[in-house]
This record gives C-alpha cells, structure tokens and sequence, in this order.
C-alpha cells in the first residue's frame, strides 16, 4: 500500500472521525440547549397556570377554569390542557390535537416524544396540601423538525467534505494535515463553546474548499441556534407584556370589564369592585344589562347596549346610577368589541367612569347658558321696543325740521334747523346701530337674495357721504372697472350698511385728501363673482397695536374720554359679523397719520345683462377740463372703453384756443366758480348737488351734474348734450328725490295714524303730492271709512289702540273679498325697524313697508309703486 494511499486513507479516516465528532457534538449542543430549554420553559408555564387555577380550582369555577383553558391552548405551542381535581377528576381541558392522541407519557423528555408532544404533568398545591394537578402538552414538532434538518445538514457536509478530501488529498497531503489538525480544532472549539466558531482558510484549493464548508457548517449551525434564542426570547418578551398589560388594567381608577359575545361578563379589574360595591365573584357570568340599568328596556340606554352587541360597534352613552337610596351616580359607559385574528367580535371590553363631578357642572353650564339666553332675550326685546318709542318721535323731530328747511329762513334760523336736523339723524344712526349689534350678538339676522345693481349701490352709499366729505373738501372716488357685471344677486340692505359703514369711517377719520371705492374681480365664471371691494382714505390711520382691536365692539383707536372723533365704537363690529355671514372677513391695512385700506371679498351670482357701454362714445374728441390725477386715471380708463380721443386741459379758455371738441367736460372745485366759456357742448361737475340750481345756465350746451363723478351718469350728460340716445340711463335723475308720477293726484288717499305729529309729517309731504288725501285717527275709523267709500291707498300705522294695523289689513282684505272689490294698495308704517317686521307686514296682507322715521325719497317711491300698480288693475280690468 503506497504512502499516498495511506495518506489518503488515513486522512480520510480521520477526518471522517473529526466530522462525526463536530456533527455529533453540534447535534448534541443543539438538542440539549433547546430540550433543556423546552423543559424549563414548560416547568414554568406549568407552575404558572398551577398558580393562576388554584383559586378557580378551590372554589371549582368550572366556567372560569374552561374559558383558562381555552385561552391557553390558543397559544400555538401549547398542543392540550386538562385541569384535575385532587381527586383525579378532569374539570376542565381543551386540546388542538386533531385525531386521536397518544397515551400521555410523563417520563419521557422532548426528544423522545414520538408523537412531537412533550407531556409536563404538575400538582397544584397549597401549602404543600395536594389540590389539583394540571397536565400540559407542548408542541415540540418544530424542535424535532429542527434537530433531524440539523442532522441531515451536518452528514451531507461531512460526506461532502470526505469526498473532497479524499479526491484531492493525494496533492495537498501535508496541507491536508495541516487543515485537519485546525479542522480538529475547530471542532473541538464548537464542541466547548457552541457553534459559530470557524478555522482560517489559505488558498483556494479542494483543501481550503474543505475548510471553507466546515465553516459553513458551523455558520449554519449558529444561525439556527440564534433563531431558536430569537423566538424564545420573544415568547418571553410577549408574556412580559401580557403581565405588564393585565398590570395596567388591574390597577386602572376607570372600570374595566369583559364579557363574552352575549354580554356575559367574564373578568372585572379592581375599580369595578370599587366603583359598584361588590365583590368581584358577584360579576362573574352576571349579564352587563343587568349590573349597569335598569329593568326598563325600552330606555335610549338599554337600546345601545343592544346595538353594541348584535352590530358588534362601539357604543358610548351616560346613565344615572342609583348606588343606594342617598348616592346616585352618573356614569360614562363606553362598549367596545374585541375582534379575533378572524377579525370577529368574541368577546366586549366595558370601560365605566364615573363622571358625576362633569355632570353637575354640565348642568350648572345648561342653568347659566339658559339664563343668559333669556337675559339675551329680554335684552333684545328691551331694544326693539326702545327703538320702536324712541323712532316714533323721531318721526316728528326729523320730518318737521326736514319740512322746516324748506321755508324761509334766516341764515340763523337755518343753521339752527340744521343742528336739529343733524342731531336727529346721528340719534337715529344710533340707534340703528344699537339694534343691529343686539340682533348681530343673537344671531337673528339671516341674509336675503334679491337683484340689485353694484354700482348704483355703491354710487347711492357715496351720496350719502358726498355732503360732509365737501366740507372737508375731501375727494370721494369710485374706480369700478367699466366692463365688469353689475347686475347681482345678494342682500342688497346689508351691502348697503356694510359700505355706508366703511364710507362714513373714512370720511369721519380723514381730514385732507380723498375716499376711493375700488372695486377689483378676482375670479369670475359665466355665473358667478368674486368681487375685492376696498375703502382706501388718507385719513389718520391706526396704530399697529390696534388694528387687531378696532373691530371689536366699542372700541376706537382712541378710547379716551376727550376723543375728538364721537361715534358708539359699534360700525366696524358690525361690519366684521355681517361680513362673516358673507362667509368673508374684513382685511385693515393701515399705517398711522398716513391713511387705512378696508377690503373684503364677496361672491355673488350674476343676473341679468349690464349694459354694454363700450364705444359708446366711439371716434369722439373729447376736452376733459381742471381733472385732478385721482380722476384722471378713472376718466381715461373709461374714455378708452367707450373708444373716445382725449385732452386733459388744464382751463377753459384751452377749449376754445384749440381745435373744436365735440364735447367737453369741465370739473369745477366750487359751484360759484362756474363759467360757461365754451364753443362746444358741455357738461359741468359741481362739487354740490344742492347748489346745481343755484347755477344760472341758459345755454342747452350746458348740462349739470355733481359730484361724486358717476361714470355712467357723465356718459348720459354727453349724450344729452350731443343729441345721442339716452337709452336706459337718465343723466338728469339725481338720486335724491324721485320724480313723483302724474297718476298720484287722481287716486284716493287715507292716512291713520294715532299720533298728533306723526300725521302733520305726512301731512306736510303728501299735501303737494296727493289733493284727495283723508287724515283719521284711529283703525275704526279708517275701516268706516273705506266700506262708506272705498279708496285707492292707504297708509296705516302699524302699533294703534283697539285695532292695530294688521287688524285693519285683515278686516279690509275679508270687506273686499266680499263684496268683489279690487284691493287698495296698502302701506305699513312702524317705528320697527327688522326684517321679521317687515316680513309680517307683508304676510299680513300689505303691499308695502315703510320704517320711521319716514324718509320722502322712500315714501315718494312707495306712492309712485301704488300709481302703478294701481292703474295697472284698472288698466286690465276695463
């Protein structure tokens, strides 16, 4: 036999020696760790569950010790459980073995178990007293899986490893001996220290390839050994959590309950016993119905309770608990169901709390909150009958001084009617203001939706600022682009008051300069508008640390009692609540002593068609005279949309120096200043309505109008003075006092009123108006009035002795059904001022509504509506 055979029979012999320890040292290092593993960790669950049955073993609570056993074998390791009396008698047990099992043998360890169930059999004792026993069996398939796969990997790398030694031993036989002391080594290493350790490797041939599998083998091998310590390590980490969990719930001041799927409860913590006085054992199979209502099932309560377990949702709701005849208790009662890994509804977690503390304060909240709103309410009534008595004299004071500036009078005697004047409507703003804060802080003001015109709406709230911007000789500017739709849809009375609110703040808080409404679209559709309305002033502005309080109600920039600017501190408020019943806010940029923007933002829906002004004016030359550059901007942003040449000039005698203008337009700082130099037609703006009579022209090349400049109004003059249609619009109108209609002097006229001077007001603005009007005192009459002589119109108060306005209303309305009579056109007027007055009027049968103090411009316009309508029924029934 030659060396080499001999070397190679020998290394292989010893290297088959060597594999065979390494491999049954692995083996035997892997089974013994885990089997010992699996025996301590079964010993401890055993002795854990002795420990958690004995109490229910003792007392022999069968439903508890199933539900235990259940729960266990739920648990993937555990293959069966019985629970034994002293007397060897089964008392509970359940199983995940599928067939028939095998006899149970206690003797035997996890490896020897044929049938890959270790059986642990452990006597529950107290104090050394044998009263139970409980046999548990350990799933240990996946130990006996794991030992045999080690085993086939071990022998296929020994057999591996002896074919390549011995194919290649013959070259490398002193590196053979080498490599097989440090394999001999390793193994030795691995059997002292467990897997994992490896030996070095040189070169690259079938010996160092034999190195390299035996440190595969011992990788693979702690790989394995680390993911049995993984897994045990988690089963340790989960009961951890289990304990730490059932800890927190135990000790937790809120009640915990858990039933099954019926509501049967099955475990209580500690407050439960607290909260309801009972010992724990009292609970146990007890139905939560039953614990927590009453015997009344058709309750809110009972009906909730049902829901959570038929619907398997969580429910929550408070109940009045009666502990004993003295105490009752309020509890919050919160139902929710516990899902399976199948996602199913098992078993319900009841959570109690009592909450009695809460609920007499929520009480104590429902008390105040309901007292309030009846002081609310009583405030809010306190108001509008104020408002009521406090406008029915205004009535007199307002229309009397109204009429009284009318007559002859010295110039003393028209500065005092002009005080009085003056007084009586800053009292009646008061007032208004008062009111509508009151209904704003209540929250009864809803908004209408009705057409209007934006621009006449905004041009009308100009107006009414126009008289004391020109005694500041401010300059009050509207910049609405000429193409924008003006035909809306919205609340055209909150509109009004939102920008006669922000007008009158700028002309009040600015000295010197001007008032610009500028109106800018920021999206607009086929339908729809948002629209960016801002009040930008020069005015003395506000201090940084205000403008965050200057909406708030009551408050100025200057609160202190020498204040040069009056006012109730209540417009801006106003502003901001009606504003977000717009769904906008107001936006305040503002610097001190430099001036403030107020802007906001609205949407409205389009309606009808704006007319179409552009090339109104088309190949026009127009001479625009004495502009200042604020109206510049506007006038030729308008001129070029109406297609319109023009010269700003700076005096007149330049109209005439030039080359002939087919029109021009001339602004005048002071009415007195006035000159009708001109060779074409023009148009004069005047600072002041009131003095466009006071101007003698004789000249039909002149038309005059005021300022603030109305752009379409300065269109209808041109044309006017060129001799172009007018269209629809009417540059004469002034929008102060409407025209009054022909058809007025032929109608009948009856006025009731209770009061002396409420019916001389009248009286003293229908006398021009209306030959055939009748003056009565009282409902009575009036309604003996119209069935003697039926007539056209009435006027009626509204608040009367006896019968009141809505009476007479009802009653004229039956006399006229009756008889086959055309209804008389008939006009409410109160000194209440809201909308559900007003919606009242008209529900009880009236055409109309009127508010004192009467305004004439109102009341003409209420009339001119009656003519018309009116003639119209006579019209369609001759």
């Amino acid at each position: 036999m030659s060396f080499r055979l001999k070397t190679i029979l020998g290394i292989a012999f010893i290297e088959l020696i060597l594999l065979a320890i390494l491999v049954a040292s692995g083996l035997s290092w892997i089974k013994d760790s885990n089997e010992q593993q699996i025996i301590d960790n079964g010993e401890y669950l055993s002795n854990t569950f002795a420990i958690a049955t004995r109490d229910a073993i003792i007392s022999t609570d069968l439903a508890n010790l199933r539900a235990f056993a259940e729960e266990a074998v739920r648990e993937g390791d555990i293959a069966y459980i019985r629970i034994k009396n002293d007397q060897n008698q089964t008392l509970a047990q359940a199983s995940n073995i599928k067939g028939k099992s095998a006899q149970p043998d206690y003797n035997q360890t996890p490896s020897q178990a044929v049938d890959g169930i270790y059986d642990i059999q452990t006597s529950v004792t107290i104090d050394d007293w044998r009263i139970g026993q409980i046999e548990v069996g350990l799933d240990v398939t996946a130990f006996s899986q794991l030992v045999e796969q080690t085993k086939k990997y071990g022998i296929s790398l020994a057999a591996l490893e002896i074919f390549l030694v011995a194919l290649f031993s013959f070259v490398f036989g002193t590196l053979l001996t080498r490599q097989l002391a440090a394999l001999q080594k390793g193994a030795v290493s691995i059997q002292k220290n467990g897997p994992g350790e490896t030996i070095p490797v040189k070169g690259k041939d079938e010996v160092a390839q034999v190195a390299q599998a035996f440190n595969d083998m011992s990788v693979a091998l702690f790989h394995s050994y680390q993911e049995l310590s993984y897994e045990k390590n988690r089963y340790k980490q989960l009961a951890a959590q289990n304990k730490m969990l059932a800890e927190l719930v135990e000790q937790s001041h809120e009640g915990y309950m858990v039933t099954d799927g019926e509501g049967r409860i099955l475990r209580t913590n500690h407050a439960i016993t607290v909260l309801f006085e009972r010992h724990e054992t009292t609970f146990k199979n007890a139905f939560v119905r039953d614990v927590l209502l009453r015997d009344d099932h058709d309750t809110e309560e009972n009906k909730l309770l049902s829901d959570a377990f038929r619907l398997s949702e969580t429910k929550q709701f408070k109940i009045e608990y009666l502990k004993d005849e003295n105490t009752t208790l309020w509890l919050e009662v919160s139902i929710s169901p516990i899902l399976s890994t199948k996602n199913e509804a098992e078993n319900f977690a009841v959570i109690v709390r009592d909450v009695s503390g809460n609920h007499e304060y929520e009480v104590q909240l429902k008390t105040a909150l309901a007292k309030a709103e009846s002081a609310t309410k009583a405030k809010s009534e306190f108001l509008a009958n104020m408002s009521h008595e406090i406008r029915t004299p205004m009535n007199g004071i307002i229309g009397m001084s109204d009429i009284l500036k009318e007559t002859e009078l010295s110039d003393e005697q028209q500065e005092y009617v002009d005080i009085i004047n003056s007084s009586s409507l800053n009292l009646l703003a008061l007032i208004n203001d008062i009111l509508d804060f009151s209904k704003l802080e209540a929250n009864k003001v809803t908004l209408s939706n009705e057409p209007f015109s934006l621009r006449d709406l905004i041009e009308e709230s100009m107006n009414l600022v126009a008289f004391e911007a020109l005694k500041k000789d401010l300059l009050v500017v509207m910049d609405l682009p000429p193409d924008l739709p003006t035909q809306l849809l919205g609340d055209t009375f909150r509109l009004r008051q939102i920008l006669n609110n922000l007008l009158g703040n700028a002309v009040k808080f600015t000295e010197h300069g001007y008032i610009k409404v500028i109106v800018t679209p920021e999206t607009q559709t086929e339908n729809d508008i948002t629209l960016t309305i801002a009040i930008e002033d020069t005015g003395i502005g506000i201090p940084e640390d205000k403008v965050s309080e200057i909406t708030n109600a009551f408050e100025q920039a200057d609160n202190s009692s020498s204040r040069r600017y009056e006012g109730t501190g209540l417009g801006l408020s106003i502003t901001k609540r009606l504003l977000k019943l717009h769904n906008s806010e107001l936006v305040i940029a503002s610097k001190e002593r430099q001036g403030s923007t107020f802007a906001f933002s609205v949407s409205f829906e389009v309606t009808g068609n704006t007319e179409d002004t552009s090339n109104a004016l088309q190949g026009k030359h127009i001479g625009i005279v004495n502009a200042d550059p604020m109206h510049r901007s506007i006038l030729t942003k308008y001129f070029e949309f109406w297609g319109a040449n023009v010269d700003f000039l700076t005096t007149q005698e330049q109209l005439i120096e030039r080359t002939p203008y087919d029109a021009a337009v001339v602004l005048f700082s002071q009415y007195n200043t006035f000159n009708a130099l001109t060779n074409c037609p023009s148009v004069g703006v005047l600072p002041d309505l009131r003095q466009i009579q006071k101007v003698p022209v004789d000249d039909d090349s002149w038309h005059l109008i005021a300022k603030p400049l109305r752009m379409l109004q300065l269109l209808g003059a041109l044309r006017i003075v060129m001799g172009v249609d007018l269209k629809e619009h009417d540059a004469t109108s002034s929008g102060v006092i409407p025209p009054i209609s022909a058809e007025l002097d032929g109608l009948k006229v009856v006025v009731v009123d209770d009061v002396d001077y409420n019916r001389e007001v009248l009286y003293q603005y229908l006398k021009e108006i209306n030959h055939e009007t009748t003056f009565v005192t009282n409902g009575e009459q009036a309604l003996a009035l119209y069935r003697h002589s039926p007539f056209d119109i009435l006027l009626t108060d509204v608040s009367m002795p006896d019968i009141d306005g809505y009476e007479l209303t009802r009653l004229i309305r039956e006399f006229e059904s009756s008889h086959g009579l055309f209804p008389s056109y008939i006009i409410g007027l109160s000194a209440h001022a809201n909308q559900e007055d007003t919606d009242k009027a008209l529900g009880a049968g009236m055409n109309d509504y009127l508010t004192k103090p009467i305004n004439r411009a109102h009341l003409i316009k209420a009339l001119n509506d009656a003519a018309f309508a009116r003639t119209n029924l006579l019209a369609s029934s001759g």
